[in-house]
């Protein structure tokens, strides 16, 4: 029996580890949210892990080069909702909706979206992407 290779190439095969990657992130953050919802995971372990999550998918989809998610999502036949929805936003749902810790979570929440548009801006620049 021949093996079958599903790259000619080492830029090609990563590609494919880097697909790979994005796929398990994606997933990974599915089932993190899962758990959140149900109670499974602390608020403070979720934020962590999510953070985590979002930060390494920005990294591998700026390697892939991927044009968004939801091509993506589709190509591979991705059913995760709940990631996509927090992949969209781009902050953990602690952050997003406060926590009980009173306005200090709002302020949380301001301060991250501010940073995300300030990162997003700043890579537009780098990439000389003007209008």
């Amino acid at each position: 029996m021949d093996e079958v290779r599903l790259y000619n190439s080492t830029a090609e095969r990563e590609t494919y580890e880097n697909m790979a990657a994005l796929y398990a992130i994606v997933m990974s953050l599915e089932y993190l949210e899962r758990a959140f919802a149900r109670d499974s995971v602390s608020a403070s372990e979720y934020t962590a892990e999510c953070n985590k999550l979002l930060l390494q998918h920005k990294s591998v989809s700026q390697m892939i080069g991927h044009e968004d998610l939801k091509t993506f999502s589709s190509k591979y036949r991705l059913n995760c909702p709940a990631a996509n929805r927090r992949l969209e936003v781009g902050i953990p749902s602690t952050i997003e909706h406060g926590n009980s810790s009173g306005s200090s979570g709002n302020n949380a929440k301001y301060v991250a979206k501010t940073v995300q548009d300030f990162i997003t801006i700043m890579d537009a620049l780098n990439m000389e992407m003007r209008s």
